[in-house]
C-alpha cells in the first residue's frame, strides 16, 4: 500500500496516523491519574521493562513496552485501589483484582495491533512458583516477555515502598522477591538494568520518568504508526471504556453516544472525514471525568457553584492527556467544546453558534440524550419522549436546533429498535 508524505499508507483513516505508542503512553497517564505530581506507575514499569527486555535474546522490546504501559487496564475503577497498592494475598482474595489480567489481555486483543501485546498482559502476575494468579501458572509455562513484565512491576512495588533513594537496600528487596516470581537469568538482567548510572535515581522522579517514556517511544514507535479506521477506533475505544468505567454506571456510554453521533451526522450529510472524527471525539470526550470523584459524579440535585466547576475541569484535563498524541488536534478540538452550548452560556470558552466546531454541537445532543435515558445514582432513566422534549426545549439555547431536528428522528428510530431487540431477546 502506498505512503504519502507523512509516512501515513493510504488506507482507511486517509491521512490520519497515530502513533501506537503515544496514544498507549496517553492511556497509561490516564490510568495513573493523580492530581498531585506521583510518579507515574505504568510509566515507571513501561520503562524498567523496556530495558530489561532489550537484554534478553528473544523478546521484542516493543511489544513489551506496550504491555507495560497498559498492564493494569483491565483493574476496576470503582474506587478500588490499584494492583500495585496491594500485596499478592490481597489481590488474590479479591476477584475482580484476581481477574483483572484476563479482562485486560481481552481489552488489548480486540484492538488492532495489540494482539501480541495481550498474552503479556494475561501472564504479568503469574510467577514461575506457581503462586501467581490469575492461573497458578509456573516455571516455563509463562513467557519470558510475562517475567520481564513481573520484574519490572515488581520493583515499581518495592520503589513505593523505599523511603528514599537507597540502591543497595532496593536491590536486595527486589532480589528477595523476585526469586519465586521470574527465572534466575530474567531477575539477574534485571539487576544490571537497575545498576545502569542515573536510571535507579532517575525512576524517583515523575518529570525524568515521562522523559523516559517519551524517549522510549520515539525510540520504539517512530515507525509504528495505527493508519486504518479500524485501528484508530480500536485504540480510542480504550478511552471509552476507561471513561466508561468511572463510574461503573456508565458503562458503554461513549461507545453509545459515538454510535448516535455517527447517525446523526449521516441524517445530516456530513463528509465521511467529518463523521468520523466525530466518531473518535465521542469516544475520548469524556475520559477527563477520571479526574472527578466519584462522590461528585453520583450526587444527586444541583451542584455547589466549586463543585461544578470541578467537574467542568475535565474538559481541560482531557486535552492534558491527548495533547502529546500528534494527529488527534481536531479530534481533541471537537471533544473538548462538547460542553459549548448554542447561546454562549457554556464551557470551556463560551463559543456561541457557529463558532462551535460542528462536530461538538452533534456530540453535544448525542451526549444529553445518551445521558438522559441512562439509569444514574441518583435519578432512574427517563423515557425517549421525556428526554428528546427536553432536548426540543434547550434547542436554540443549549443545542444547535438543526441539530436537534436531524437527531430526533434518529433517536426515536433507534429507540424503537432496542424495544424490540429487548422484547425478542425476553
Amino acid at each position: 500500500m502506498a505512503s504519502d508524505a507523512t509516512g501515513c499508507r493510504h488506507g482507511e483513516a486517509k491521512g490520519l496516523c497515530l502513533c501506537r505508542g503515544e496514544v498507549l503512553a496517553a492511556l497509561a497517564r490516564v490510568l495513573d491519574y493523580a492530581p498531585s505530581p506521583l510518579v507515574s506507575h505504568h510509566g515507571r514499569v513501561a520503562v524498567a521493562a523496556a530495558r530489561l527486555a532489550a537484554r534478553l535474546e528473544g523478546v521484542d522490546e516493543q511489544t513489551v513496552f506496550h504491555a507495560a504501559l497498559i498492564h493494569d487496564i483491565g483493574a476496576p475503577r470503582d474506587g478500588t485501589d490499584p494492583p500495585h497498592c496491594w500485596n499478592l494475598e490481597e489481590q488474590a482474595n479479591h476477584p475482580l483484582l484476581r481477574s483483572h489480567p484476563l479482562v485486560g489481555a481481552q481489552m488489548a486483543a480486540d484492538v488492532a495491533g495489540l494482539l501480541g501485546v495481550a498474552p503479556i498482559i494475561l501472564d504479568h502476575h503469574e510467577w514461575v512458583s506457581g503462586h501467581g494468579y490469575p492461573r497458578g501458572k509456573g516455571g516455563e509455562e509463562i513467557s519470558t516477555a510475562a517475567q520481564v513484565l513481573r520484574f519490572a512491576d515488581t520493583c515499581d512495588m518495592v520503589l513505593r515502598e523505599q523511603t528514599g533513594p537507597e540502591l543497595v537496600a532496593f536491590v536486595h528487596a527486589v532480589e528477595s522477591r523476585a526469586r519465586s516470581q521470574v527465572a534466575p537469568c530474567v531477575a539477574h538482567a534485571g539487576i544490571e538494568v537497575l545498576g545502569e548510572a542515573d536510571f535507579y535515581s532517575q525512576l524517583f522522579n515523575p518529570q525524568d520518568v515521562e522523559l523516559l517514556v517519551k524517549g522510549t517511544t520515539r525510540r520504539l514507535d517512530a515507525d509504528d504508526l495505527a493508519d486504518t479506521e479500524a485501528e484508530v477506533t480500536g485504540l480510542l475505544e480504550l478511552f471509552g471504556h476507561l471513561t466508561d468505567a468511572h463510574p461503573s454506571d456508565k458503562i458503554g456510554h461513549s461507545r453509545r453516544v459515538a454510535a448516535l453521533a455517527v447517525l446523526v451526522a449521516m441524517a445530516m450529510g456530513l463528509e465521511e472525514g467529518e463523521t468520523r472524527r466525530l466518531k473518535w471525539a465521542a469516544l475520548v470526550h469524556d475520559i477527563g471525568l477520571v479526574s472527578v470523584p466519584k462522590d461528585l459524579l453520583d450526587k444527586p440535585g444541583l451542584l455547589a457553584p466549586e463543585e461544578l466547576a470541578q467537574v467542568r475541569r475535565h474538559t481541560g484535563i482531557m486535552e492534558e492527556f491527548l495533547r502529546p498524541i500528534h494527529g488527534l488536534e481536531d479530534v481533541t478540538r471537537i471533544a473538548a467544546a462538547h460542553g459549548e452550548a448554542y447561546d454562549g452560556s457554556g464551557y470551556p470558552n463560551g463559543l456561541s453558534g457557529r463558532e462551535i466546531p460542528l462536530g461538538a454541537r452533534v456530540l453535544a445532543v448525542c451526549d444529553t440524550f445518551d445521558a438522559l435515558t441512562s439509569r444514574r445514582p441518583y435519578r432512574e432513566a427517563r423515557d425517549t419522549s421525556l428526554a428528546i422534549d427536553i432536548l426540543v426545549k434547550g434547542s436554540t439555547s443549549v443545542f444547535d436546533p438543526d441539530v436537534v431536528d436531524a437527531a430526533i428522528p434518529v433517536f426515536l428510530i433507534a429507540c424503537r429498535r432496542e424495544e424490540v431487540e429487548a422484547a425478542i431477546g425476553g
